[in-house]
């Protein structure tokens, strides 16, 4: 029994060891300017660790700004799952519960940056400028080499949307860094109003469900008078602002909703039939149709539409097929990306295609190895890479899937597939 204890109390003296040891690593590396040690949850420990990075990396006098990086640690001699976030690092801080299905599928480390201008990664005083996708990969090229002094196995970046997306650019960009890419649901847009969305929603899913949402949808028109006050009550109650009239948000939200049923894969049975009540056409607006998206005092995804405005590009709406129903006000206002979403102020947004041709370009080529995930339902596999015949490009799509389709939900043999590659590519 005493032999027991005395193993368990060295066992535990190890780790704490091995803790100390990790953190002096971590705060020894170029840059890091502190270190927080937080709940491990499914890692043996966890790190939030905050670098010193540059504003403009060209320009060391644009000053400098704190970017946050999370570490869940496993093992140093295991490989590394690199999250490129944009939109929830937060969570991977606070939710110990929290594990990417990449590091469960090969037990290793998971390390998530947040995207500079996203959540803590924002310097004091904006400047829209310096959010480019080159800056954005040069965050993530710093960070990787510091910590590849400490994790020497291979690399995998992932992401899923915008940071699927980032994590395809950081291969582009510097394609040394990373041994595999694995980008889930990354969309790539041809222009700032890219009219493949609407096409693909013509014929995804089932004439049914199709013809349910856009009843949905002229229903929650054709009652505006009644429903619009209540929307707008709703929206000042939890005090929203907008830069826009009223009547538009309200289009704009019915506009954009068969594009979000589709996305996050609501079930048909849960879209009310034209004869619901106003009450039930109501609370369906605000689960599935909420302004928030447009509210000008809470925008934390703002970042992604100024990438999407300048390099990036976005979905198109269809007006034709409400024609009679939209407000004068949407009809007449201009563009819909600079009226409801990009900062205000003298900014310039003005988009240029040539990250979209390089980008795709490089996929053509390239000696990278990437796997992209999609969802077969997913609106924005309107947007999916083409098929280039490289044999270093994978794609698959999950059957049914939408914009959370992972690799464990795709149909049994090509789930075996991917993890068989994934693992061959790993283990080379």
């Amino acid at each position: 029994m005493r032999k027991v204890v005395c193993l368990s109390i060295l066992f535990v003296f190890c780790l704490t060891i091995e803790a100390k040891t990790l953190k002096k690593q971590l705060e020894s590396l170029k840059g890091v300017e502190r270190v927080e040690q937080i709940a491990g949850g499914y890692f043996k420990e966890k790190y939030v660790v905050y670098f010193r990075q540059l504003r403009q990396p060209d320009n060391p006098k644009a000053g400098t700004f704190l970017q946050r990086v999370i570490v869940g640690h496993q093992d140093k001699d295991s490989a590394v799952v690199l999250h490129t976030h944009g939109y929830n690092a937060a969570d991977h801080q606070k939710r110990i519960t929290v594990r990417d299905e990449l590091s469960d599928i090969l037990g290793c480390n998971d390390i998530f940056i947040e995207h500079r201008y996203f959540g803590e990664s924002c310097p004091k005083d904006t400047n829209w400028n310096e959010v480019t996708t080159y800056n954005a990969a040069y965050d993530m090229h710093v960070i990787i080499k510091q910590l590849k002094k400490i994790y020497k196995h291979k690399w995998i970046s992932t992401g899923g949307s915008k940071d699927g997306i980032t994590s395809t650019l950081l291969s582009m960009y510097f394609p040394k860094d990373i041994d595999v890419a694995v980008p889930y649901v990354a969309p790539f847009c041809l222009t700032t109003a890219d009219p493949r969305g609407y096409e693909f929603m013509q014929t995804v899913g089932t004439p049914q469900k199709r013809q349910r949402i856009y009843d949905w949808q002229k229903e929650a028109l054709k009652r505006r008078e009644t429903l619009q006050p209540m929307v707008e009550h709703y929206a000042d109650s939890v005090k929203m602002r907008f830069t826009v009239p009223f009547e538009m948000i309200y289009d704009y939200c019915i506009l954009d909703y068969d594009f979000g049923i589709w996305m996050r894969g609501i079930s048909e049975d849960s879209i009310p039939l034209p004869d619901a009540t106003n009450e039930q056409m109501y609370k369906h607006f605000i689960k599935y149709a909420n302004p928030d998206m447009f509210d000008r005092n809470n925008m934390p995804h703002q970042t992604y539409y100024v990438q999407s405005a300048k390099e990036l590009g976005n979905y198109a709406y269809d007006f034709s097929l409400f024609e009679g129903l939209l407000s004068p006000t949407t009809l007449t206002h201009g563009y819909y990306l600079e009226e409801l979403y990009l900062p205000e102020g003298d900014w310039d947004f003005s988009y240029t295609d040539a990250t979209r041709k390089k980008v795709m370009d490089f996929l053509r080529h390239t000696s990278c190895k990437l796997i992209f995930i999609y969802g077969e339902t997913d609106t924005w596999t309107a947007f999916r890479i083409p098929d280039f015949g490289n044999e270093n490009v994978r794609v698959y799509v999950v059957p049914g899937g939408c914009h959370y389709s992972k690799i464990r939900q795709l149909n049994e043999p090509e789930q075996t597939e991917v993890i068989e590659l994934l693992k061959s590519w790993i283990n080379k």
